[in-house]
């Protein structure tokens, strides 16, 4: 019964190596050929969507975060007035500055 546990350990781990083995090699044949993933699995190429082609709307003064208006509201905006917000209001120099100045204050 021992022995059979201990053959039977012996054969897994010769399992995990050779697939190991398998998949370096897969690999290495991937990266020669300029195979990707998705083609590896038939997918479509995922064609990058830039992020500037949606313009920010919101702009939180106190961390700089943006948003576009789309999709679920972050935290800082949720439940508060969006005109306050907007990207396009000028921050004012006061506010800026305290903002700035507390991102970026020393610690002693």
């Amino acid at each position: 019964m021992a022995q059979r546990e201990s053959l039977e350990k012996e054969l897994a781990e010769a399992r995990r190596k050779e697939e190991r083995l398998a998949l370096i090699e897969i690999v290495e044949k991937m990266r020669e050929y300029g195979i990707t993933l998705n083609e590896l699995l038939g997918r479509k190429p995922e064609t990058p969507v830039a992020a500037s082609e949606v313009a920010i709307k919101y702009r939180d003064p106190a961390s700089g975060a943006t948003w576009s208006g789309r999709g679920r509201a972050p935290q800082w905006i949720a439940g508060k007035d969006r005109d306050a917000f907007l990207a396009s209001r000028p921050a004012s120099g006061a506010s800026a500055r305290a903002s700035q100045a507390s991102l970026f204050a020393d610690e002693d």
